[in-house]
C-alpha cells in the first residue's frame, strides 16, 4: 500500500471522530458511537457505577441537567505507519460551544492540518431566536433558515461529544476505575481512571450496512477498513463526571490504535475536554450583527443568468419543511 494510501486509512478513525466528520448523517454517527441517553432516559440521579454512557450526552442535555455552560475540547490526532516517515498523517483541533438552557448555543471549530497559518480553516454557527446563522473561518455570517436548528445541532454534538466518541472507538476493553471525589466550578464529581484491559476486545458486530453492485470507492474503503479492523492499543485518563447530573466537567483521554490487516500503522489522538462555566458565568447569545440573507447561489451568476434570459426572476425554491420535532 502507497505512504499515501496508508495515511488516508488513518485518517478514518480522524472522520470517525464526530468534530471530523463534515456532513456525515446521523444514523451513521448512531451506528459507529451509539446513542446518548435521551431526555425520557435521564433519570434524576445518574448511574455512575456504568458511566460509560454518559460520555455521549449531547450539549442541550447537558445544559437541562447543569444549566448554561461553557465548553472548549481540543483533539490531536497523529496517524502513519511505523516503518516509514512519509505519509505521516498529523491534524489539530479545537472546539468550543456555548449553551444556554433556553436553547440558544454557538458552536466553533478551528482546524489545523499542518499547513501552515493559511491553512487553518474553521467554521462558527450560531442558533439564536429560532435561527441558524453560520460562517466559515474567514466570511461573514449567513441566515440559515431552512435549517430550523437541526445542522447546527448536529454540528454541536459533533464537537461536544469528541471524548466520548473516542471512547466508544475503544470498544468494550476500556475500564474506567473510579478514583474519588474531585470540585470543579464548585460542583462534586466523581473521578476515573482510564485504562485498556489486557484481554483483546472482540472484532466491532456488523451493523446492516449494503452497498450497490460497484461497492464502495477506494477512500471509502479504507475508511471502513478501519473502523472496521481497528485493534486499540493502549489508552490512558482521567474523567471527572459531575455527581448530581453526570455531566463530563473536565476529562483527558488518550489512545493508540492499529489496523488488523496492517499491523505497522499507529493511530493516536489526544482528546481534552472541559466546562469552562457555569450558570450567571455564562454569557448570552444573540444574533451575529451584520449577518448577510441565505444565498444558495452566486449573486453576479444569477444576475447574468437573469440579464440573458435564462432564469425567471419569479422563480422559487421549494421551502425544506420544519423540523418541528427536533431536540434541543
Amino acid at each position: 500500500m502507497r505512504p499515501a494510501a496508508l495515511a488516508l486509512a488513518g485518517l478514518a478513525l480522524l472522520l470517525a471522530l464526530p468534530g471530523c466528520k463534515r456532513g456525515a448523517d446521523a444514523e451513521a454517527r448512531a451506528r459507529l458511537t451509539g446513542r446518548a441517553p435521551s431526555a425520557s432516559q435521564a433519570a434524576a440521579a445518574p448511574d455512575l457505577s456504568a458511566p460509560a454512557p454518559l460520555l455521549l450526552l449531547d450539549a442541550g442535555e447537558a445544559a437541562r441537567r447543569l444549566g448554561s455552560l461553557d465548553w472548549r475540547g481540543a483533539v490531536h490526532f497523529t496517524a502513519g505507519r511505523q516503518d516509514q516517515a512519509a505519509g505521516r498523517v498529523e491534524v489539530t483541533e479545537h472546539h468550543a460551544v456555548r449553551q444556554l438552557a433556553t436553547g440558544e448555543f454557538t458552536a466553533t471549530s478551528e482546524i489545523d492540518a499542518g499547513a501552515g497559518p493559511g491553512g487553518v480553516t474553521g467554521k462558527e454557527i450560531v442558533y439564536a431566536g429560532g435561527m441558524t446563522y453560520a460562517r466559515g473561518r474567514f466570511a461573514p455570517f449567513r441566515e440559515r433558515p431552512t435549517d430550523h436548528g437541526r445542522d447546527a445541532r448536529r454540528f454541536r454534538d459533533e464537537s461536544f461529544a469528541l471524548l466520548g466518541d473516542l471512547a466508544r472507538l475503544c470498544g468494550p476493553s476500556l475500564q474506567l476505575t473510579p478514583a474519588g471525589l474531585a470540585t470543579h466550578l464548585g460542583r462534586t464529581g466523581r473521578r476515573f481512571t482510564v485504562g485498556l484491559a489486557a484481554a483483546p476486545a472482540a472484532a466491532p458486530p456488523a451493523d446492516g450496512r449494503a452497498f450497490g453492485g460497484g461497492g464502495v470507492d477506494p477512500d471509502t474503503k479504507r475508511h471502513l477498513a478501519f473502523l472496521e479492523g481497528r485493534q486499540p492499543l493502549a489508552a490512558r485518563g482521567e474523567l471527572l463526571l459531575d455527581e448530581a447530573t453526570g455531566v463530563l466537567l473536565k476529562g483527558q483521554l488518550s489512545a493508540a490504535f492499529s489496523l488488523r490487516e496492517e499491523e505497522k500503522l499507529r493511530v493516536s489522538v489526544e482528546v481534552a475536554t472541559e466546562v469552562t462555566a457555569l450558570g450567571a458565568g455564562v454569557k448570552g447569545v444573540s444574533a451575529p450583527a451584520g449577518a448577510l440573507p441565505d444565498s444558495r447561489k452566486p449573486p453576479g451568476v444569477a444576475a447574468a443568468l437573469e440579464a440573458a434570459g435564462l432564469k425567471s426572476r419569479e422563480k422559487r425554491e421549494a421551502a425544506e419543511p420544519a423540523d418541528d420535532d427536533e431536540p434541543r
